[in-house]
């Protein structure tokens, strides 16, 4: 149990220095309320990958073709790097709800079931905004895209979420504090709202009936999900369909669904899933030649141009490889960096900061790289650049853990090793 331990002294220098001021003690009550949540995401992950797993099945069963290896493999990795940025969203959320409601709450609501019904209810509402706002302004779209820009849809989707997205709610989430919401209890309501979310992606869950008068259910939020004219800019709500009703955005599933953007797009990078819209943004006004129009792109609707674009100048388009002969490396670093993210998100509370980017590093580049693989996507020389990775990662791991021998060390380094023996391999025999 060595690799749980943690300097005595280090903890005391933190617990004195945080919490020694009386004025901190409901900071100190709601942080160690906050444990056994974090704790617990990494297995409601776990328990989501499970989801996914009996859906993939029931879609092989049927051949359907509602799942695809590679695009199941993006969308973990998407979910990984939205899982990794979200140690730093939480907190900061945390602290920007903690913040608003000390200094800013105009009542504090007494701490009951009212409370957390009305917290849910409030979300929900934000939510419709939040949501409708990132389809109708360019550089919340850009953040927001990374959810649509899939061509399949099934409970893999829920895992597809920029980063960017989680950072873009704060704002709208730090107005609820002022109305005497507690921090904790928009923080519990949110993940709640989240595997709500989540469940809502799926193609075979048929219509509802009665529950659709209240509920948003799957089939309202594959049109939300749909690319048909019909469809476009519709079902924004998250739990209740009210505010589509109240809002004129509301649309029944009438016709087949057609998943994806209507803007040109390739998917099959997890980087560009994440980006492209935020390049295009960037590239496009670096060729707008006024001011008013750089800004207004910005603010404008995802569909408007600018009236005097200039032409981008035409670059080389660079040339991608099959990864057919990478496939073992793909399999055997997908069996372990899966399972190991889920352990590292549970451990990650005791691990130094070195540690946690050494860690992070390696699993959310292997989920990557398994992703550009199975998505036959890449680039010139992948074998050169990954060995040159492999081997580093392989130095920092031991240097990471140079003081203490312990579980994840061994891990690590058995995984890396093994994987540069597989690519030299895929190597030498194609």
């Amino acid at each position: 149990m060595l690799f749980f331990m943690k300097s005595p002294r280090s903890k005391m220098r933190f617990h004195n220095s945080v919490f020694s001021n009386p004025s901190n003690f409901e900071l100190q009550q709601t942080i160690q309320r906050q444990k056994p949540m974090i704790s617990y995401i990494p297995l409601f992950i776990a328990a989501l990958l499970f989801l996914v797993a009996i859906e993939w099945f029931v879609s092989y069963k049927r051949g359907d073709q509602n799942y695809s290896l590679g695009n199941v493999v993006q969308n973990l990795a998407i979910g990984a790097m939205d899982q990794l940025g979200s140690l730093i969203y939480f907190v900061l959320l945390f602290f920007v709800l903690s913040f608003v409601y000390k200094h800013f709450s105009i009542v504090h609501l007494k701490t009951d079931w009212k409370q957390w019904v009305l917290a849910y209810i409030a979300i929900d509402f934000l939510s419709y905004w939040y949501h409708r706002y990132s389809h109708e302004i360019n550089i919340l779209w850009a953040g927001h895209v990374t959810h649509h820009s899939s061509s399949f849809y099934n409970f893999s989707n829920g895992f597809r979420t920029s980063v960017f997205q989680g950072l873009n709610r704060i704002a709208f989430w730090a107005l609820l504090p002022i109305f005497g919401f507690h921090p904790f209890v928009l923080l519990v309501s949110l993940k709640v709202s989240g595997i709500y979310d989540f469940l809502l992606h799926t193609a075979y869950i048929p219509k509802l009936g009665s529950l659709e008068k209240i509920l948003i259910t799957p089939s309202m939020h594959r049109v939300h999900h749909g690319k048909n004219d019909l469809y476009i800019d519709k079902n924004y709500g998250s739990t209740f369909v009210i505010w589509d009703k109240l809002f004129g955005t509301y649309q029944e599933e009438t016709e087949p669904v057609v998943y994806g953007i209507k803007a040109e797009y390739a998917d099959n990078n997890p980087i560009n899933a994440i980006g492209h819209h935020y390049k295009y943004l960037w590239q496009t006004m670096h060729v707008t030649p006024n001011w008013p129009d750089k800004l207004r792109l910005i603010v404008s609707r995802p569909s408007w141009t600018p009236p005097d674009l200039q032409p981008a100048k035409t670059t080389q388009t660079k040339r991608f490889y099959r990864g057919d002969k990478f496939r073992t490396l793909a399999i055997f670093q997908l069996c372990c960096a899966v399972p190991g993210f889920i352990v590292f998100m549970l451990f990650q509370p005791v691990l130094n900061p070195f540690e946690v980017v050494v860690l992070a590093t390696v699993l959310c580049s292997s989920i990557v790289h398994c992703s550009l693989i199975f998505n036959n996507n890449l680039y010139a020389k992948f074998e050169i650049k990954e060995m040159a990775l492999l081997l580093f990662s392989i130095v920092a791991t031991i240097l990471a853990f140079s003081f203490y021998i312990n579980f994840f060390l061994l891990f690590v380094i058995g995984y890396l090793a093994i994987s540069a023996l597989l690519l030299r391999l895929g190597v030498k025999y194609p």
